[in-house]
């Protein structure tokens, strides 16, 4: 049998003995080695050997903490499914208490308007209430609550209203104003330690003069917003985002719309009062007004939840928020964390501007505008305290209008003609004047007419 090719036969002068072969480099190896020698560079080859031994464990450390990082992903994705089932209210489940709004009448020429728009944008859910001058008052709803089960919304959906909240707000602060717990002069450092508070007044957060930058705009806050979805912000995480920031220009000097000075108003009304700022606002809404419909936290269970969407995050299409609810809604607090419905904020917006919350004279300080330039919100003349004034198809109106990931609308007041409108929406980005202008055109048509019948 011969021998095999890893063995070779070794002879001395005292026996003949089979040994193993010794390992031999690669030829290629051999050859670079070779040629390394005859140049003078046995030191360049060793180097470059070492510098491969690096590169390879560079090279390891870097794939693993790439699959390190795909699988929190896919954790974290599973984890957000998870949280959006969950947290799923839009198709009514176990709910078998349905509250039907006492404002159903027909109106085909407004309900086009909403089933036209929401045609247009696949479905988006549409909640809208009108309030004439009369008192009759029409709602109507289109699209989805559940876009991917084609659940219909309904007028007993809830919806995040986002900045409309600060209208809210507002009122609260100026309630406490006319009650003498808080002056519009007085200093924010009367209830709140931060560097620059002795220069800033509660006036300057309400109209957004401060200077304050905006706590929603701190790339460190929204990715914690975005990616602890089952966190409850407290009020104090939040006003650490901007502890430390410097002002973006001298307080008083201009407007600039910031969330910051709608934060630390929430903090002012639970420090003045003694109470949640959820039940301040329940305190208002129902008590005060009997609008039973309007919630900061602590809602029932048994409620209907219109689910949010986004198509502007990542531009990865229409996606489903549902699972990031709480951190939302907690995270923006006093600055846009209120749930409702488009009735309800009809009723609050139209009682506010008729006289039915605060007296004329601290209504008139709420109406005093400054220049208030706003690419976001182009229509914009001016802002009060927690006021927009937008000039809309000609016609001068007051109110305010919101967005956060998953909701917008916009809520208006026209005192010259004495009309409300309301419309809300299940996705992050509409074209609300754009809509709000084709409602409000129909109804400013119809005073007219109405008039001329007079006439």
């Amino acid at each position: 049998m011969p021998l095999r090719s890893h063995y070779h036969l070794t002879v001395d002068k005292r026996l003949w003995y089979f040994a193993p072969t010794p390992k031999l480099p690669s030829a290629n190896s051999f050859i670079r080695k070779t040629l390394y020698d005859m140049a003078g560079l046995t030191n360049m080859y060793n180097h470059n050997t070492t510098m491969n031994l690096f590169f390879r464990k560079v090279l390891q450390v870097v794939l693993i903490g790439f699959v390190l990082i795909v699988l929190l992903l896919v954790g974290w994705l599973g984890y957000v499914f998870y949280l959006t089932i969950q947290n799923d209210r839009a198709c009514g489940g176990q709910i078998t208490m349905i509250k039907e709004s006492n404002y159903t009448q027909n109106d085909e020429e407004l309900q086009r308007v909403l089933d036209n728009y929401s045609a247009k944008k696949a479905g988006v859910g549409l909640q809208a209430t009108v309030i004439f001058p009369d008192g009759t008052v029409w709602s109507g709803v289109s699209g989805y609550a559940n876009h991917e089960k084609k659940c219909p919304l309904t007028l007993d959906h809830h919806l995040y209203i986002g900045s409309i909240t600060k209208l809210y707000t507002a009122t609260l602060v100026m309630e406490q104003v006319e009650n003498g717990t808080i002056a519009l002069d007085d200093p924010l450092s009367k209830w709140i330690d931060l560097p620059y508070a002795k220069k800033i007044t509660v006036g300057m957060l309400l109209n957004h003069t401060s200077g304050i930058p905006s706590y929603t705009e701190d790339p460190w806050f929204l990715v914690q917003w975005f990616g602890f979805p089952r966190k409850q912000w407290q009020p104090d995480e939040l006003m650490a985002v901007i502890r430390n920031k410097e002002l973006k220009f001298e307080p008083g000097s201009r407007h600039e719309y910031s969330n910051s000075n709608y934060l630390l108003l929430g903090v002012i009304l639970e420090n003045v009062t003694g109470k949640p700022y959820g039940v301040l606002l329940r305190e208002l809404t129902v008590n005060r007004l009997g609008l039973e419909d309007t919630y900061y936290l602590n809602y029932s269970k048994n409620i209907l939840i219109a689910n949010g969407y986004d198509e502007t995050l990542l531009h990865l299409g229409r996606r489903n928020l549902a699972g990031f609810c709480r951190s939302m809604e907690t995270g923006a607090f006093s600055a846009g964390g209120i749930l409702s419905t488009s009735e309800d904020v009809a009723f609050f917006v139209h009682s506010l501007f008729t006289g039915r919350i605060i007296d004329s004279s601290t209504l008139a300080q709420m109406k005093a505008f400054v220049d208030a330039p706003d690419k976001d919100v182009p229509l914009q003349r001016g802002y009060g305290l927690g006021i927009r004034n937008l000039v809309i198809g000609g016609e001068n109106i007051i109110g305010h209008t919101g967005t956060i990931p998953g909701y917008s609308g916009i809520a208006m007041h026209n005192e010259g003609k004495h009309y409300t409108i309301v419309i809300l929406s299940d996705l992050s980005v509409i074209e609300q004047t754009q809509l709000f202008e084709e409602v409000q055109h129909i109804v400013v048509d119809r005073l007219q007419m109405r008039k001329q019948q007079i006439l």
